[in-house]
């Protein structure tokens, strides 16, 4: 029998995100603060496969890039280009913790998701002395 997990039980979302944010470089942290700050970027709908809006790392993509110009990539790895200082495991950390802090939060519009996101920031630039840095 696998471990048994209690997901949520004493941390917040906006700690569970906020620990994610501030482990990010402070180009990929100036992004998210964009899209945080762009009402026209959907946080709800939408995958990263598929380049669609409504996904946190098509938004970062699209407040980074002319949104007009076609690429090869998938979102994930223009991601990883776009910001050379990001590593695909802090990367991953910040997509897992979206997820979950939105499930977490019962974050259903556009307006409740921009709330956790800068909630977020917020809690990562009040608490990032605290928060292990990756190495290197």
């Amino acid at each position: 029998m696998g471990k048994r997990f209690r997901p949520y039980t004493e941390t917040s979302a906006e700690e569970r995100l906020g620990r994610a944010v501030a482990r990010l470089p402070g180009p990929a942290r100036s992004a998210l603060a964009h899209v945080a700050d762009r009402l026209d970027l959907p946080l709800v709908a939408g995958t990263w496969t598929d380049d669609a809006g409504g996904c946190l790392v098509a938004n970062v993509v699209a407040t980074m890039t002319d949104a007009t110009a076609a690429e090869e990539q998938t979102l994930d790895l223009r991601v990883l280009e776009l910001i050379p200082e990001l590593s695909s495991r802090d990367f991953n950390r910040l997509v897992v913790a979206w997820d979950e802090a939105a499930l977490q939060d019962g974050g259903e519009t556009d307006a409740e998701l921009r709330g956790l996101l800068r909630r977020a920031l917020a809690w990562a630039d009040a608490n990032s002395d605290a928060v292990p840095q990756p190495a290197g």
